[in-house]
């Protein structure tokens, strides 16, 4: 239990909506709390207000509570004025999802009007609801991602800021900004991610200064980053967010970052940092709470331990949650778990078990669409055939490769990198060192066709 209790200022601030939500969402937890202990110290917090206790004075404990002091009726309105506040948000978060059922059941051209018009639309728990709906839509349709935040981000521009507070209606702007931005990286617009991400950080400046506010949006911004193969900066901007959730005894939310930060050290080129901030995070967050952030975390930590040549470890990992793969039905989960299975048999020398498994993945990542991901598999199979010694199979793959590439349009430095390898292919040239370098600037160039590939030799 946090050991802090509010004191007759922050309640009164409460009662007016006048805090940060991080502190009205923890004096609210308080308030229902029910635990006795608490009771006693902020009945003496308040007992101490109330008795115009001198400056200095030491502040009366449980044991100590004072003389006996008679509630005033200014005492009585705030404790009606906390209860109606506390039905008040009860009572809008219970009526948000059949409200937003009814909103998402107008087509889209009616509902602006009608958040314009329809003032029970306009509560901040429905407006928190929309924008939640339209991050979860990110990856399973991001156009309804965009176009579902761009509603969230209409609707806390009709948020009451005498009702709710202006700072509160403030911060709820900043996130609907980070959270358009997010819905746009993910739909590849990286220009209008940014200039959101650019609104949000402006927005928030005014607003309450909540540092969960901060942390959402410095996180939206490394994954922004992290999009622009800036991995180094992106693993940089987490310390920062890590550092709040850290202060904010935020165990769970801290650890996710940590795991995603230890991502971005991986594609980063530093798979053993990588590993280290993997298990660290793994350590401190609720494996019940979030079961994909769970596999995510077991999948990569498997993934860089191949990359730090310790195969049969990762094996050993596999092995332990090879099973919660399957909790997830989609074809992105399965086609990943195919991938590890043959990186790690391609690391444990079992070759032919490896090129079946590589070359099965490809052919169905092709099929589901995930262009570039087949490209990395076809690089993961071209070094395994370069182990072996097979460099007419090396020569073909390169040669698909790069007209792969320029049949599906994709940007020209990519090309170049592949071309770079078809050369080298060609001339008796190509190293494992190669090919690990031009994997790693797709990755970083995936969706940043300004970047241009830079081979070490």
């Amino acid at each position: 239990m946090d050991g802090r209790h509010p004191d007759r200022n922050a309640l009164d601030s409460f009662s007016r909506g006048e805090i940060s939500a991080a502190e009205e969402r923890w004096i609210e937890d308080h308030l229902r709390s029910g635990c006795a202990v608490c009771q006693r110290e902020v009945d003496a917090l308040l007992l101490r207000t109330l008795s115009s206790a001198p400056l200095g004075e030491p502040a009366l404990t449980a044991n100590d509570p004072g003389p006996p002091v008679e509630k005033d009726t200014g005492w009585e309105r705030l404790v009606a004025s906390l209860e109606q506040r506390l039905a008040d948000v009860a009572a809008e978060r219970r009526e948000a999802p059949a409200l937003l059922a009814e909103l998402l059941g107008y087509a889209p051209s009616a509902r602006e009007a009608l958040l314009r018009d329809a003032s029970r639309f306009q509560t901040l728990a429905v407006c928190e609801l929309l924008i939640e709906k339209s991050y979860e839509e990110r990856f399973g349709n991001p156009a309804r991602s965009v176009e579902l935040a761009e509603l969230g981000l209409f609707l806390a521009g009709q948020i009451d800021g005498e009702r709710y507070g202006r700072s509160v209606a403030l911060d709820l702007q900043a996130r609907a900004w980070a959270y358009l931005g997010n819905a746009r990286r993910v739909a590849d617009d990286l220009a209008g991610a940014e200039e959101a991400l650019d609104n949000a950080e402006r927005l928030a400046e005014s607003g309450s200064a909540d540092p969960l506010e901060e942390a959402r949006i410095l996180d939206l911004r490394a994954s922004l980053l992290s999009d622009l193969g800036r991995f180094e900066q992106a693993a940089e901007l987490l310390d920062e967010v890590i550092d709040i959730y850290d202060t904010l005894r935020e165990t769970h939310r801290k650890g996710r970052v940590m795991i995603t930060k230890g991502l971005f050290l991986g594609y980063a080129g530093w798979p053993d940092e990588a590993i280290r901030t993997i298990r660290r995070g793994l350590g401190i967050i609720d494996w019940e709470l979030d079961p994909r952030l769970l596999l995510m975390a077991r999948h990569n930590l498997a993934w860089f331990l191949v990359d730090c040549g310790r195969s049969d470890e990762a094996l050993q990992q596999l092995h332990r949650f090879r099973h919660t793969y399957f909790a997830f039905n989609d074809a992105w989960t399965e086609l990943r778990l195919g991938w590890l299975s043959a990186r790690i048999a391609a690391g444990l020398n079992r070759c032919e078990e490896a090129e079946e498994t590589f070359q099965d993945v490809r052919r169905r990542f092709l099929a589901e669409g995930y262009a570039f991901d087949a490209a990395l598999v076809t690089l993961d199979l071209a070094n395994l055939y370069l182990r072996d010694e097979r460099r007419a199979e090396v020569k073909r793959l390169a040669s698909e490769m790069l007209t792969f590439f320029v049949s599906k349009d994709f940007h020209l430095h990519a090309q170049a990198a592949l071309d770079v390898l078809r050369q080298a292919v060609e001339l008796d040239r190509a190293t494992p060192r190669l090919i690990q370098e031009i994997t790693s600037y797709l990755r970083r160039a995936r969706r940043n066709p300004g970047l241009r590939f830079r081979p070490a030799s």
